[in-house]
């Protein structure tokens, strides 16, 4: 996939399939962090040093998942306002990630 992309596709094509890969990635990341944080925040026992750290855990996530989303429309408006071809949309960004998880599983 990335090797055909890579091979044949066009930059703008290249950058988008990156930032989509890049917005997977945070999102998965963050979801994580948020677990982690929710684990944390019920086995801390009523300790306030583990509740505060796993409350900052997940305020954190949410702000990352928040500043990646606002980066991405960015990106739409910037290359909106500057008349490149970037088009990506979230039903792309699913595919992708489709593509990537059959391609893992097929291994």
């Amino acid at each position: 996939m990335l090797r055909q992309l890579l091979e044949s596709g066009s930059v703008v094509d290249i950058i988008a399939t990156f930032v989509a890969l890049g917005l997977i990635a945070a999102t998965i990341l963050s979801l994580i962090f948020i677990i982690i944080g929710g684990i944390s925040f019920i086995l801390s026992a009523g300790n306030e040093e583990k509740i505060k750290k796993a409350v900052h855990t997940i305020r954190y996530a949410i702000v990352g998942l928040v500043v990646t989303f606002i980066a991405y429309f960015l990106v739409l408006f910037i290359a909106r306002l500057l008349d490149i071809p970037f088009e990506l949309s979230f039903s792309d960004i699913i595919d992708l990630m489709d593509q990537i998880m059959s391609s893992m599983s097929t291994k």
